[in-house]
């Protein structure tokens, strides 16, 4: 009898045992594609917004992920497209022979001038395909494409996996909430708030990034070409579009931001004006100095704060994007904005109860960080948007709910159908 008694405890402990080696699996999984992963995260919440109009107009499911997925895919695709088509006219005639004389080494470049007569010696002296090339060299211009290959299939399927962990979560974000909810934290929990706290954030910070890029992009294509029609006849701007829109891009860049782009292009200019006529320098420095007030400056200081949200200190933000990338690599850039805005909102929502041993509520024991560099309360009167801001910080709803659906009727009204997993704020669990 004494046996029988202890067999169920034996039974939990050895399903625990089975669910460490799941859990440890899962995290070597997650170690090593960690990169791919964040990526993906990226990916859905840079499209989460658009996915919440789209899947009101464009049924099933699959369809709605698939075309939010493409309205981000498809302008960076084009860019890229437009870069190696301008990159590839700029080499071609930077080379004094033309792209013919990149392949002299391993064939002879001269019968591909005229492809019909190669055609055409080919059919009448099959022989003559020996002299197109040496084995020794054919077999290193082989080995030479195997490998860039093998480095080009290498990010398609990394890209391939980041695109479908976001079109499972865009599609499928709402019943994995409600299940989450349902089966391990249970609405209204701490646990609640906080997964939501994260969700909200992350959100504001990823898809912000995306709108303040494509909105730089837009500034620098305007004044870019701008300063082109007003260039000397000597010089001009180079590419003014393509370096517009390379400029949007590397705002996502950490630490430099767009400099990446606008500075060598202000050397260039410099260059070119000095070695042409040094009474044109005066172009190159005003492209730097328009560049640096209009493009880089300006909607830094105007959009940024209106864009990302308010929820964060943007000193925070700042460092994460900095650290990020220095500690983890690449992919630091995504890792380090997840891993911030879960350290604050453990420190706002759980970490002051545990400190003070008090039992822990949904409600937010902390203030929001923002307002450790606020102006002084007692000369500034809250506006109606930063009180209701704070009662949803500090008040009743774990799940953010409310003040979503307030802000968003028709959402709320979309969501109510799916009971528990068609919550308005559409969390996904971390």
């Amino acid at each position: 009898m004494a046996s029988t008694g202890a067999a169920p405890g034996r039974e939990r402990v050895a399903w625990w045992g089975v669910a460490a080696v799941l859990f440890a699996a899962l995290a070597f999984v997650a170690y090593t594609y960690v990169g791919t992963l964040v990526l993906g995260l990226f990916v859905y919440y840079a499209t989460r917004r658009i996915h919440r109009r789209t899947r009101r107009r464009v049924q099933p499911p699959s369809l709605a992920a698939i075309v939010s997925l493409a309205t981000i895919a498809a302008p960076i695709l084009l860019l890229l497209g437009y870069a190696l088509v301008i990159a590839a006219r700029e080499a071609d005639e930077a080379v004094p022979n033309g792209y013919t004389s990149a392949l002299e080494p391993y064939v002879d470049a001269a019968w591909l001038q005229d492809p019909q007569q190669v055609l055409a010696d080919l059919v009448a002296d099959p022989g003559r395909l020996g002299s197109l090339g040496s084995p020794e060299n054919a077999l290193d211009a082989a080995s030479t494409v195997a490998s860039s290959l093998g480095v080009v299939v290498n990010v398609v399927v990394h890209l391939f996996i980041a695109l479908t962990v976001g079109f499972y979560l865009l599609r499928d974000d709402r019943r994995l909430a409600g299940w989450v909810r349902g089966e391990f934290v249970g609405r209204g929990s701490t646990a609640d708030a906080f997964l939501t706290a994260v969700d909200r954030n992350l959100e504001a910070i990823y898809f912000g990034n995306i709108l303040f890029a494509a909105a730089n992009a837009v500034v620098a294509t305007v004044a870019y070409n701008a300063l082109d029609l007003v260039s000397p006849a000597a010089i001009a701007v180079p590419a003014p579009t393509l370096l517009g829109l390379l400029t949007g891009v590397g705002s996502l860049v950490p630490v430099v931001g767009m400099k990446i782009v606008w500075v060598p292009a202000a050397l260039y200019l410099l260059a070119v004006a000095a070695a042409t006529d040094p009474e044109l320098l005066w172009f190159g420095v005003a492209f730097a100095v328009v560049t640096f007030v209009v493009v880089d400056t300006v909607p830094e200081v105007l959009l940024r704060p209106y864009i990302s949200g308010r929820d964060l200190h943007v000193g925070l933000v700042l460092f994460a994007y900095i650290f990020g990338p220095l500690l983890f690599g690449w992919y630091g850039i995504f890792l380090g904005p997840l891993v911030l805005v879960v350290a604050v909102e453990f420190a706002r929502i759980v970490l002051p109860e545990l400190v003070r041993g008090e039992p822990l509520t949904a409600a937010a024991a902390a203030e929001e960080p923002t307002g450790l560099d606020a102006p002084d309360p007692e000369t500034v009167v809250p506006d109606d948007g930063d009180a209701e801001d704070d009662g949803h910080a500090e008040g009743g709803d774990a799940t953010g709910a409310t003040d979503d659906a307030a802000a968003s009727p028709d959402r709320a009204a979309e969501d109510a159908p799916d009971g528990g997993s068609g919550d308005a704020d559409e969390s996904t669990a971390e």
